[in-house]
This record gives structure tokens, sequence and C-alpha cells, in this order.
């Protein structure tokens, strides 16, 4: 079945994205890849659609195709291509590049965090990638080197759209914000990997997907390690996703429950600890006690 004068589709074969992307590559030549919207839908990301395609080509002369937009970039990094699905695409840094111009702050940074959450690049990797060619003028650059240099050094990347929004949730009412994904555990054993943990107080927040925690056995897992971070000296809350989504306000109140919880849970511990002190026993960490722990939960 012909698509173009340069390219014909095997009938019966079944169209998907990757393969109409690879015929407007095919069609322009060698010298074509899938970048800008059609690159990130192609990677994955959610809220873009491969058509309609663009591509860009690195060479002087535009090959026009019926199929596609076609960009004519002036500068590239090196490198900044990759084959996915058989198709020649540009790599996700350079995709935050194109895109950074054309999209809000917000979906910018989403991008960023989907990305570096599936370990396709991080802060430091898109800034060595991309700095030749984030110079003065270029259109984008001030966002994108802003997102960048913006962020902490121990910055750890949402893992799903739902930490994420937890995470937005937290600073707009002025909580203060918490490390994500953390490995916890006490004196013993390793007790998980949670999805939030307070910098300042003995305080562990986890967010519930209605995919992932509805089946019998993950709600019997969350019991076991629920109790084992509260005999390590935690308070837990927890929050499910439709209040994430649609009653950020319950969530808000749940995270100000249960700091005040950790934070008297604190002063017990601290109590503790200046007794042990006084007695000559010493001091321990408060996130390595047992014992006494509250459990917050909408």
């Amino acid at each position: 079945m012909r698509v173009t004068r340069r390219v014909l589709r095997r009938t019966g074969s079944a169209p998907t994205d990757a393969q109409r992307a690879l015929a407007a590559v095919l069609d322009v030549g060698p010298s074509a890849y899938l970048s800008h919207r059609s690159a990130a839908a192609l990677w994955g990301f959610p809220g873009f659609r491969v058509e309609p395609l663009e591509l860009i080509v690195v060479r002087a002369r535009r090959t026009p195709s019926p199929l596609a937009t076609i960009h004519h970039p002036r500068h590239l990094p090196d490198p900044f291509a990759a084959i996915l699905d058989g198709v020649s695409v540009v790599r996700p840094a350079l995709v935050l590049l194109q895109l950074a111009p054309i999209v809000h702050p917000e979906k910018l940074r989403r991008l960023l965090n989907w990305f570096w959450a599936r370990r396709l690049l991080s802060a430091r990797s898109a800034l060595r990638e991309l700095d030749p060619v984030m110079h003065r003028g270029r259109a984008g650059t001030v966002a994108l080197r802003d997102l960048l240099e913006g962020l902490p050094a121990d910055y750890e990347p949402p893992a799903s759209g739902l930490e994420d929004r937890f995470a937005r949730i937290l600073a707009e009412a002025g909580l203060p914000p918490m490390r994500r994904q953390v490995n916890l555990g006490d004196q013993e054993r390793w007790c998980g990997r949670v999805d939030y943990v307070a910098v300042d107080l003995p305080l562990v927040v986890e967010v519930d997907s209605e995919l992932f925690h509805s089946a019998l056995s993950d709600l019997e897992d969350d019991a076991v390690r629920q109790e084992s971070l509260e005999r390590a000296g935690f308070v837990v809350a927890r929050v499910d996703e439709h209040n994430v989504w649609h009653h950020k306000d319950r969530v808000v109140a749940t995270v100000r429950h249960a700091r005040l919880a950790a934070r008297r849970l604190q002063q017990k511990l601290d109590r503790a600890r200046t007794g042990e002190d006084l007695t000559g026993h010493g001091r321990r960490d408060r996130h390595q006690y047992g014992g006494s722990s509250e459990l917050v939960k909408i």
C-alpha cells in the first residue's frame, strides 16, 4: 500500500503511532528525526500525541513531506538522537529544550520529572548534554536552565503523577516539603521504601494509588509495613488517590493532623532521650525508638 511516492506500507499491517512516525522519517530521508511533541509522545509521556508529526532534518536542504512538519535546527547537542521502536527520534534532553518555549512551565517540569523517574535523564545529565547549545537568545533556554539549575542537589523526582500532585498540595498549603522515596528501618531490619518522610519530624506519609493498593494482598502488605514503621518510631499517615485529585483540603488536614501527632511523639522521645543522658545510658536517634506512635488515616 502506497503511503507516499517514497514509502510503501505492507497491506494488512496494523497502523500504530510508531509506524506512522517511521513512515514520515523514511519519507523525508536518513537525516530526519522525530522531534518536539511527536517525540515526547513516542517516548511515552502522557498528554502529547504523535500526530501531527514533527521532524527535524539535519542538513541544509529541507525535503518536503505531506506527512510531517519539518524543523531545521541550527545547533544540536552531541549526541542528540536515539532509536526507539525502530524510529529515529531526538533524545529526552533535546525534547525538553524543544518544548521549553511552547509549553507551560508546569508541564515542562512534569516532563522533566517523568523522564527522570524512568532514568532517561537527570538535571545534571540534561545540563551537561544541552549546555553547548543553550546559548543566549535561543528560545526556551532561560526557562529550561532556571528549571534545571533551581533543583536542590538531593532532588528526587516523583515516581508518579499522583506523588507529584501531593507534593504540589503541600507547597500550596505552606507545609514543609518532604523527602520522596526513602528507605527506612530500625536497628534490626529494613521497614520499606516509603513515599514521603518529613525532614523535621518522625512522620511518614504514604500516597495510596487505587491501582496498586486495592487488592487484598496489597492491603495486607501495607499493614505489615506500617506496623514495622510504627515500631521504629514513626507516625504513619495515609492519603488515597481520590482525595489527592479531588479533595486536597482533606489531604492538607490529614498532613497537619499527622504533623501534630509526630511533634507530640518527638517531644516524648526527646524527654526519654534526656532521661537517658542523665542516667548515662547515651543517646540514640529519635527514629530508632519503638513504642508509642499514632496512625492517621482518612
